[in-house]
């Protein structure tokens, strides 16, 4: 403990007699961590709001029948599910595919019925409606289309609109609302209707194509839809299977982002090589003094050590502070974004503290890997060498 001690004394005092060498190596560090969690914090940000868009408007987990494409007596089941732990909602849908016509203008769509007063009420679907509702007006049934399926259409609200579907079902509609999910594939290829209608355009009499299960834990979606599957004689597929190229394409970003950024941190790190491997040149005498009045080689080589080991810690305990500063600023007086070129307006930032932990032991574990050329280069000093030729 005492030779420890004596180790960071010296250690200190060596980093303090080069104060402005020992600033820039660890301001350098520092820069490096700084990148690296504000990267990761601005990562985390863009993958939870690409989540929480596609989860507003798409199932956390669809119950089917994969047999029959259909549910006939749902209410029973509905009951059953809803008893499942985490589930906070289950909600009957109809879904199939359609055409929207106005005047010569015709475009492919998902059309999918829904009980309006169960959906818009959910405040996760509600603050992405635009404008309007989902609600008749006058004897025809309304629609509620994305904001990119209408402008294609070339539609606003109170404009008429048919819907025909494959069997041959077709019925003239009036858009009533207008919603934006901000993700392109499904703001222009999406159409709500109400449940009763949907059932009446794909012939469904009182059944529904399935039931879209909510949970409160969005990511405990496969193992629910585990448990389910094992009780009920049903298919349910969690969004993570829906989603699984996207979340896969999300998560290898991140792994690149924090490869590219630790590649930054390695450069720094080598500059604290480079100025140990220094010190050890120019202090050869000192080396060779200590060596001279008994201290082990492997003493020599542990301050050396020392010195790169508060280097490291320095400079990654400033870059985490830095990084966590920076993060907070990001989120508190965000970067707005032109809403035209990109789906959000600004720069999301979601801080985790695994990350951080992450990045400071990458960080000090890097600066350690750094000391041992150096260390190494200290123990083989041969001191009655050094002492001679000094």
């Amino acid at each position: 403990m005492a030779n420890m001690q004596f180790l960071f004394f010296l250690a200190s005092r060596y980093l303090q007699r080069r104060w402005r060498q020992t600033a820039m190596l660890v301001a350098s560090v520092a820069v490096g961590v700084t990148i690296l969690t504000t990267a990761l914090s601005l990562t985390n940000g863009f993958t939870a709001d690409l989540v929480d868009r596609i989860l507003g408007t798409t199932p956390h987990i669809s119950a089917v029948n994969a047999l029959t494409g259909r549910l006939d007596d749902y209410q029973p089941l509905m009951v059953q599910l809803s008893r499942y732990s985490h589930v906070s909602a289950v909600l009957p849908y109809v879904s199939g595919e359609g055409l929207i016509s106005v005047g010569s203008e015709t475009t492919g769509a998902m059309i999918r019925g829904i009980d309006p007063r169960l959906q818009l009420s959910r405040p996760a679907f509600k603050k992405y409606v635009v404008s309007g509702t989902l609600k008749a007006n006058g004897r025809l049934p309304g629609v509620m289309l994305g904001t990119e399926l209408a402008h294609k259409l070339g539609v606003s609200l109170g404009d008429p609109v048919r819907i025909v579907t494959g069997i041959g079902q077709s019925r003239q509609m009036i858009v009533t609302g207008l919603f934006q999910a901000g993700l392109y594939e499904y703001d222009a290829h999406i159409a709500y209707v109400d449940l009763a209608t949907a059932q009446h355009l794909y012939r469904m009499g009182t059944a529904v194509s399935g039931l879209e299960i909510r949970l409160n834990d969005v990511f405990a979606a496969p193992r629910v839809a585990a448990d389910m599957g094992r009780d009920l004689p049903l298919y349910f597929r969690p969004w993570t299977t829906s989603n699984h190229s996207l979340l896969a394409a999300l998560s290898f970003e991140k792994d690149v982002i924090f490869l590219v950024v630790v590649f930054i941190i390695i450069v720094a790190t080598m500059g604290v090589a480079n100025t140990l491997a220094m010190w050890v040149l120019e202090q050869s005498r000192d080396i060779g003094l200590l060596r001279a009045v008994g201290a082990p080689a492997g003493t020599v080589g542990r301050l050396v050590m020392v010195q790169g080991s508060l280097v490291g810690v320095l400079g990654t305990a400033l870059g985490l502070l830095a990084g966590w500063l920076l993060s907070l600023g990001l989120s508190v007086y965000p970067i707005h974004l032109p809403q035209d070129v990109y789906y959000i307006d600004r720069l999301p930032v979601q801080m985790q503290l695994g990350d951080f932990l992450l990045v400071a032991a990458c960080s000090v574990v890097i600066a350690l890997l750094a000391c041992l050329l150096p260390s190494r280069r200290a123990i083989r000093l041969d001191p009655i060498d050094v002492l001679r030729r000094a």
